[in-house]
């Protein structure tokens, strides 16, 4: 086989696994439940060309490529493909793992201060003591003594 075939066959494998991550994360921001078994074993089917692929791909010598074809562009084309692959694959497994959490900890609101009790909390020191002396019925300036 011939370098562009190599490349461009696995091209067309990272197109189908691309396809297949869309479809779980579908299934998993629709159904909002783990994929059947049915959906498990098309990826598992899929694993085995996937590393023949990379290892066909791995052979590839950048001198055997042909200056004057697309063999560069599907390069880029391979790897751009394989970025997506990593971010839809990082969001289905973030999808997995909130589903798999307690129902308690997936509506879990980190943020339960209301924002004012915020901006108290962050009030600039100067202003919360001279906010105390002023309660305090007091007027006194900093640093005098009493």
């Amino acid at each position: 086989m011939d370098p562009r075939e190599i490349i461009s066959s696995h091209l067309t494998l990272c197109d189908e696994v691309y396809q297949l991550l869309l479809e779980e994360n579908t299934w998993l921001k629709t159904e909002k439940s783990a994929p059947t078994m049915d959906f498990l074993n098309r990826k598992k089917a899929i694993l085995p060309k996937l590393d023949e692929s990379l290892v066909l791909f791995k052979k590839l010598k950048p001198e055997l490529f042909d200056p004057f074809d697309d063999t560069k562009q599907l390069v880029k084309d391979s790897h751009s493909k394989l970025l997506q692959i990593f971010y839809v694959d990082r969001e289905n497994e973030d999808l997995l793992i909130k589903l798999n959490q307690p129902h308690d900890r997936q509506t879990f609101n980190r943020f339960t201060t209301p924002p004012e009790e915020i901006d108290k909390i962050h009030q600039n020191p100067t202003e919360e003591q001279q906010s105390t002396d002023e309660d305090a019925g007091g007027d006194r300036t900093p640093n005098s003594p009493s």
